[in-house]
């Protein structure tokens, strides 16, 4: 039996090591999860677990923290270590060159783990010709073994193992409940990994499969049965509500869960919303919160740059059709697009004033390697390279100290979600971006994204204390400890540790 340990950083699951977990123990080997963030002394409980191998999950914001961990893992440990995940199968050549990292999956997990570990078992060592991996030798060199096929039946996958994480009380004791019920998408957004991905799997099997309902929704009576607090079942994947027939069936039969109690949301792609007759059945079921991506006010960046070829026209549908049966929505955004001025910037935020959601999400666009707008900016000079191989976990965080236009871009980020609550307060708002009051455009930010952890996570005082503590202690700390680094990192930002 191998012990294989996944170490990561922000205090959430990950789907793909729940996957990993749940199918590895369902062939005899073991395996657990360390997060540094939710741990007193990471370490020490990687000594206790003894692991055989030991992997990373990495996303492109947390690769350089992963890098540094897994140095000192090697150094103290000796374990091979293994890197996978989206920024890896993307960027191979890049990643397998560091010297801490023994072998890198290039592709989805679940079997090539598996039959590693199989491997791992007989030999009593790494093995160097399993399928779905690259391999670094003893010399040196690196042995580029073919892809594993896509799992095409998602439902022959196990549950993902939430176990490995709900012994943090802070994730056990969250309201809402993320769920995976497919992967791939249909659309090739130029800031997406989507597309280069499919490149990546190309010839590999179906790219866009789904589960059926049937199995979602025995998966959320499971977790229920785990954790009695979830209250809100949150489809994080793509390719959320794209098959109307599947996605009706099964936020009908979550809406019978808990009492009728539970609810549902997620982000719905305008294109397979805007139909009346859709939205009037999802009314029906427990809707929670809807997502609709503008992403950009400006129809003809949003078309030509980000492909998306959706108008205004088909969003302000949406907004309509949501309000007409009343479906609470909140928006998605993009501020700080390559080459995008503050003039296109300010169409973003007019646009979501006309469309008056519960909440707006804005974020500061993140040119995360490998994907093509990515390649585009380096490309044409709109980003600097720097950006790219310092990108952390904040979707917040891009000012830079040589561009004075850039930040004042960045600003509105700041000001968007109040303006746009406040459509009144719009021009002494803008006036604080266009000038560059940054101390009060943070603040203001500080105030509106404390509100919505209120409302949507449902924050105590006692979390929101220790959220405003710990954040301002990070601002004002140089010591390496997991709280500083965590918020300079931007897991604070994105989920808090609320642990009071």
């Amino acid at each position: 039996m191998a012990k294989v340990l996944f170490v990561q950083d922000i205090v959430y699951e990950y789907f793909g090591v729940m996957y990993m977990s749940a199918y590895l123990k369902k062939h005899g080997h073991d395996c657990d999860v360390v997060v540094e963030f939710a741990e007193k002394d990471w370490m020490e409980s990687v000594r206790k677990y003894k692991p055989d191998i030991i992997a990373f999950s990495v996303l492109s914001g947390s690769y350089n923290w992963a890098i540094d961990r897994a140095t000192r893992l090697k150094n103290e440990f000796g374990a091979p270590i293994v890197f996978g995940g989206v920024h890896v199968y993307l960027n191979p050549a890049e990643t397998i060159t560091q010297s801490c990292i023994d072998a890198i999956c290039i592709g989805e997990g679940e079997i090539p783990l598996k039959e590693l570990c199989d491997e791992f078992d007989r030999l009593g060592q790494m093995p160097n010709d399993v399928k779905g991996f690259w391999f670094k030798n003893e010399d040196g060199s690196i042995q580029k073994n073919a892809h594993q096929r896509l799992v095409e039946d998602l439902d022959s996958l196990p549950f993902a193992d939430r176990d490995i994480y709900y012994k943090y009380p802070s994730i056990k004791r969250r309201n809402i409940l993320p769920m995976l019920g497919s992967r791939g998408c249909p659309y090739t957004c130029s800031y997406c990994v989507i597309p280069a991905a499919k490149k990546v799997f190309e010839g590999q099997g179906k790219f866009i499969r789904e589960r059926s309902a049937e199995s979602i929704l025995e998966e959320v009576e499971f977790c229920i049965s785990k954790s009695d607090r979830k209250e809100f079942v949150h489809f994080v994947e793509d390719h959320f509500g794209n098959n109307r027939q599947l996605a009706l069936k099964v936020l009908r039969g979550i809406s019978k869960l808990n009492n009728g109690t539970l609810a549902w949301g997620g982000a719905i792609r305008v294109e397979r919303f805007n139909k009346e007759e859709y939205v009037k059945e999802l009314s029906t079921t427990n809707h929670g919160l809807l997502g609709i991506a503008v992403e950009c006010g400006d129809e003809d960046y949003r078309r030509d740059v980000l492909k998306r070829p959706v108008t205004n026209a088909q969003i302000r549908e949406a907004a309509t059709l949501a309000r007409k049966y009343g479906i609470q929505f909140d928006t998605l955004n993009m501020i700080g697009l390559p080459g995008e001025t503050f003039e296109q910037a300010l169409k973003t935020l007019d646009l979501n004033i006309e469309l008056k959601p519960v909440f707006a999400n804005c974020y500061v666009y993140q040119p995360y390697p490998g994907t093509d707008l990515q390649k585009f900016s380096v490309e044409h000079g709109l980003i600097d390279p720097k950006v790219i191989a310092n990108i952390g976990l904040s979707f917040y965080d891009r000012y830079w100290k040589s561009n004075k236009e850039h930040n004042t871009i960045i600003n509105l980020q700041r000001i968007f979600g109040l303006a746009v609550k406040f459509p009144i307060l719009k021009q002494p708002l803008v006036f604080i971006a266009r000038k560059d009051i940054r101390p009060i455009a943070d603040m203001i930010f500080g105030a509106y994204y404390m509100w919505w952890l209120l409302y949507y996570y449902k924050l105590t005082l006692g979390q929101v204390a220790n959220l405003v503590y710990t954040w301002t202690r990070s601002k004002f700390s140089f010591h390496d400890g997991p709280a500083a680094e965590s918020i300079r990192q931007g897991e604070g930002q994105l989920y808090p540790d609320i642990r009071e």
